[in-house]
């Protein structure tokens, strides 16, 4: 029994550090692209650009912060609804599929506001904000290049049904 418990000390005291140095230094990465977000209704259908900024902390760990601007509006009940913004920040988890691709899940805390114009010089604005959580994939070409695609879950209690987004952007590690 102590024979096994002082190899399986020996074999962790070789395995930690190798392990510690699969990621030696914070990975810095930023990405820009476009969000689709809706809201369940079927009628407002919300269009972004969406841009991020990352750091990978550890291998299953960083951190992610979110500005999306709306793009275009769609047509409410005789309003036209458009998102001027969303923003967010999240703890990231990551698991690595390869050297290339990871998943990963994500939570943190979002805000958007919306603009409403009722037409005749009629404009409001309203903002929401929640907890927002969500989950996606990415893939590097290269050392540097890769694309990432997540769905995320905005969680707003002021707004029946919250918000879901899709995103597809184009990242850059640096």
């Amino acid at each position: 029994m102590r024979l096994l418990f002082v190899a399986a000390l020996a074999v962790s005291a070789v395995a930690l550090p190798a392990a510690a140095q699969t990621m030696t230094k914070p990975e810095f990465s930023v990405s820009g692209g476009y969000a689709r977000y809706v809201d369940g209704s079927e009628e407002w259908d919300g269009h972004s650009a969406t841009g991020r900024a990352s750091v990978r902390l550890h291998r299953y760990f960083g951190v992610d912060a979110e500005a999306a601007v709306g793009l275009g509006s769609s047509d409410v009940g005789g309003a036209d609804v458009k998102m001027n913004y969303n923003v967010a920040g999240y703890a990231v988890a990551f698991l690595p599929l390869s050297e290339n691709a990871d998943i990963f899940v994500r939570l943190g805390y979002g805000s958007t506001e919306f603009e409403v114009d009722f037409g005749g010089g009629l404009v409001g604005t309203d903002s929401y904000s929640g907890v927002t959580a969500g989950l996606g994939g990415q893939y590097f070409f290269d050392a540097n290049n890769g694309i990432r695609m997540d769905v995320t879950r905005h969680e707003y209690e002021e707004l029946d049904g919250g918000l879901d987004s899709v995103a597809f952007t184009y990242v850059r590690r640096f």
